[in-house]
């Protein structure tokens, strides 16, 4: 369990304002901004005041949706949109997204964007995706191919996020 957090905040990445709330195995719940993970410890600031525990401690980690993160999206019209999750980074060139169908749902795209902002890898389906149809799966891929974020020499290597599109 602790490694699927570990991996899971890796995977979606952190950002330094966002309003977290950390459940401890011991009932407590705390408001605040979580800091780090480093190793098996976890930094974490509440009510002015950073605290530190052990991975083992903490029986999970939630983010609150309302709060509005750098590196998180969203462009809609009606009820359909895409938004993304890729910290520190903006979208420069709008995913194409078209559906020639009456289909619905939602397609979650775990992407892998390189330096220079280029969708290297995309995978449908991932955690949130409510369809399972190909072709709407196709086409979430497709959007998220088709975006470019901002980049440049400075920026990691590789970087994972994902893509939500609604259809």
């Amino acid at each position: 369990m602790k490694y699927f957090i570990i991996l899971f905040l890796l995977l979606v990445g952190i950002s330094s304002n966002a309003q977290h709330t950390v459940n401890l195995k011991t009932g407590e719940k705390l408001d605040g901004e979580l800091q780090s993970i480093s190793g098996t410890k976890v930094s974490f600031f509440h009510k002015g005041s950073l605290l530190s525990f052990d991975i083992g401690q903490i029986s999970s980690i939630q983010f609150d949706t309302g709060v509005k993160t750098t590196g998180s999206q969203s462009t809609s019209s009606g009820s359909k949109g895409v938004s993304f999750v890729m910290p520190g980074r903006k979208i420069t060139k709008q995913p194409k997204v078209d559906n020639l169908t009456m289909e619905k749902g939602i397609v979650v795209i775990a992407i892998t964007i390189n330096k220079y902002g280029d969708v290297i890898k995309a995978d449908p389906g991932a955690e949130g995706t409510t369809t399972m149809s190909q072709y709407l799966l196709t086409k979430g891929k497709q959007a998220a191919e088709s975006t470019k974020f901002d980049g440049g020499t400075t920026m990691p290597l590789e970087q994972k996020g994902t893509i939500t599109v609604t259809f």
